[in-house]
């Protein structure tokens, strides 16, 4: 058993550039990660995001925010529990709020991602311990720099 007094855990920054800025304690971070974040008034979690192979949920612990998805614009406070299933509805979490939101973020996967980035149209692949970003328009065909492919005709 592990118990990890998370009043006594001071927060690390995460995240910090532009309107993106949070901080976290990390719980877990096996094939179950867990952290505790707080997202500031006026800041915003991740750029919207997909993830095709990993589940993701938060459970709001104080605050309010909003969830930004392709759905549109969703109010949330304490209490509230939220789970993003793997090739589900991109997403994004926006405190426009008068004070921080706190709450539990879990997420489960086996270590290898890709994860779709619809504002910005890349793609995030984090495999085999490597992660590499990419712009959609800078895709090759499949056959690209393969010597025994050969031209059609």
């Amino acid at each position: 058993m592990e118990i990890l007094r998370t009043n006594d855990m001071p927060w690390a920054d995460a995240l910090q550039r532009g309107a993106y800025w949070q901080r976290r304690k990390r719980l877990a971070t096996e094939s179950l990660s867990a952290s505790l974040w707080e997202l500031p008034a006026g800041k915003k979690s991740f750029p919207m995001h997909r993830h095709l192979l990993t589940d993701e949920a938060i459970f709001v612990l104080s605050g309010h925010a909003k969830v930004r998805s392709q759905d549109g614009i969703t109010p949330i406070g304490p209490g509230d529990f939220v789970r993003f299933a793997p090739g589900g509805d991109a997403h994004q979490l926006i405190n426009d709020g008068a004070g921080p939101l706190i709450y539990l973020g879990v997420s489960a996967g086996k270590g290898n991602d890709v994860t779709e980035y619809p504002d910005s149209h890349k793609l995030h692949v984090v495999i085999a311990g490597k992660s590499l970003a990419f712009e959609e328009a800078a895709a090759v065909d499949y056959f690209t720099g393969e010597p025994d492919a050969g031209v059609a005709g």
